[in-house]
């Protein structure tokens, strides 16, 4: 392979990091045992003028979920642990769910605990400056009494499992976890500049700062105070996660059948294989220019990271970031293009449902076939609520376009693999909408909104209390809408969706697109006797109302 050429190519990817006051990103490619480029862009630290090379030390985020499941492997190995384990053979003091969550059910994100970050934390007012250790989020974990679902009946990511993966490997083994893994993991790898930051007051040597973006060439320190295990807080850098991606070739540190389990893609109850395994993402999902992928990413505070191997090539890639971005794969991917580029793809492809395939078969629809599907869909037990509109002649789902394959069958034009089909009812009339993908159907019925009147909205008014988050909030009655009152955090604005339930906009909250979901419950005798708080990774908190 002509090298040079190449990293021309890859430092032209990064040229936005040549803006004086920069921060940037460190990188590595792997090639066959060894690291066949790697470099830094941008300041480790604006305020110093410090800048990033490839042994400067970054939090790789959700990465290091990844390093959690290892431990837990290798403690199965030695017979100290079953994945098959109910958690409170272990976490004694964990609500005594029914049927039990298991610690495999952890690993594979099926548990149904609801996600304690952000979700669970902001709910109960913690502030991004807040420090977080990982006794205030066991602390919500242990309190809660329900779950998104069923154990093993879905798979949604949440972090709440990997830190109780991280507990139990504390009690398991009678060592601090950043310990276990210093001394098993990093130290056997000669990880020499990795550490787990079990304590947001640590020294550790080389960290680059963190930072959010406020425009061109504006940039702001991001306060990261959290010390939480297991889902995130691993500092390391480039060249030491090359000698980890090494070790899942030569399995020097576990053994080959610990590598070989990592990379084993969960199940759910009904027998449907999921794209995740021991903190990495594999599968028919996880393929690129025909080849398997095996990855994982992560962001938290500033920091951005994403790490891809092609265990087919014996090639990797890693790109670690200190300012939050979204794009962190993309990256990842246009510097493999650069080494894939001169390589024979296999020889037996997976075959990929494209859009040009779909669009051979769209029809025309009149506008009157497409507006009478715009409406307001709900799934009650997901707690979910689903927007169809029309705009210029197309149909949108939730503000993406949808491409019509019939008239009642329809594709994401930006994901033409997931169908959705709308349902109508005898007389014609749209009753309900199905989203199809490739991990399972999930349907919304049709529900009427409504314009509140004040008397409406004023029975809705009153003091709440949450006991799983140990939080109050006042709900009062605005011009059209309600208004949430909290402790420490702003009012926010709950507008009427349909009969009881509201969308919460905690936007100027949280500073990013962030809406709950609030349904108010009744008695038997129509009286308002508390709600419910859903997001995206937490479903049916429930709030009592006060007398």
């Amino acid at each position: 392979m002509n090298v040079q050429p190449t990293n021309k190519k890859v430092d032209s990817i990064f040229l936005r990091y040549n803006t004086p006051g920069s921060p940037g990103c460190a990188l590595a490619v792997m090639k066959d045992s060894t690291i066949v480029y790697q470099q830094g862009y941008g300041l480790a630290s604006i305020e110093h003028s410090a800048p990033i090379t490839p042994a400067t030390v970054f939090n790789i985020g959700s990465m290091a979920k990844q390093f959690t499941a290892f431990a837990i492997a290798l403690l199965e190995a030695e017979g100290k642990l079953s994945l098959d384990d109910h958690i409170r053979t272990h976490l004694t003091d964990m609500h005594d769910f029914t049927p039990p969550i298991t610690i495999r059910h952890l690993i594979h994100h099926t548990s149904g605990l609801r996600c304690n970050c952000p979700e669970l934390l902001a709910l109960a007012e913690w502030r991004d400056t807040d420090a977080t250790t990982t006794q205030d989020v066991y602390w919500l974990l242990r309190n809660q009494r329900g779950l998104n679902f069923c154990p093993g009946d879905e798979y949604l990511y949440a972090n709440s499992n990997y830190i109780l993966l991280a507990l139990i490997c504390e009690r398991v083994s009678g060592q601090p976890f950043a310990k276990f893994c210093q001394e098993r993991i990093f130290n056997p790898l000669g990880m020499t500049r990795s550490v787990i930051n079990d304590s947001f007051l640590k020294i550790i040597p080389g960290r680059a700062s963190g930072y959010y973006d406020e425009g061109p060439g504006n940039w702001f320190k991001a306060p990261l105070t959290d010390s939480v295990i297991g889902p995130t807080n691993v500092y390391t850098t480039v060249q030491d996660l090359a000698k980890w991606d090494e070790n899942f070739y030569t399995g020097r540190v576990g053994g080959l059948a610990i590598i070989k389990q990592m990379e084993h893609p969960g199940r759910l109850n009904d027998g449907t294989e999921i794209d995740y395994a021991f903190g990495l993402m594999v599968g028919e999902a996880h393929r690129y220019r025909g080849w398997q992928v095996v990855e994982h990413g992560g962001r938290q505070g500033g920091y951005g990271s994403w790490m891809m191997r092609f265990p087919q090539l014996h090639l990797s890639v890693v790109v670690l970031f200190n300012h939050f971005l979204w794009d962190m794969q993309d990256y990842a991917f246009k510097i493999a293009d650069l080494f894939l580029e001169d390589r024979v793809e296999p020889e037996i492809q997976v075959e990929e449902t494209a859009a040009p395939q779909e669009v051979a078969a769209v029809v025309k629809l009149s506008e009157e076939q497409l507006v009478k599907k715009v409406g307001t869909y709900f799934n009650a037990k997901r707690a979910a609520s689903r927007q169809v509109t029309c705009t210029k002649g197309r149909l949108q789902f939730q503000g993406y376009d949808l491409v019509p394959l019939s008239e009642s069958l329809f594709f994401f034009e930006v994901e033409p693999q997931t169908r959705v089909e709308f349902v109508p009812a005898e007389d014609g009339t749209i009753t309900k909408v199905k989203t199809i993908t490739s991990a399972g159907e999930y349907g919304y019925d049709r529900v009427e909104t409504i314009s509140p009147t004040p008397g409406e909205l004023a029975q809705y008014a009153g003091r709440y209390y949450c006991p799983e988050l140990d939080i109050y909030w006042t709900i009062v009655e605005a011009d059209d809408h309600l208004v949430a009152k909290r402790r420490k955090y702003a009012a926010s604005q709950l507008t009427l969706l349909f009969r009881d339930t509201f969308s919460d906009d905690w936007g100027p909250l949280m500073g990013y697109p962030t809406t709950y979901l609030v349904v108010f419950e009744r008695d038997e005798h129509g009286k308002i006797t508390g709600l419910r708080v859903s997001g995206t990774r937490v479903r049916h908190v429930g709030f009592i109302r006060q007398p």
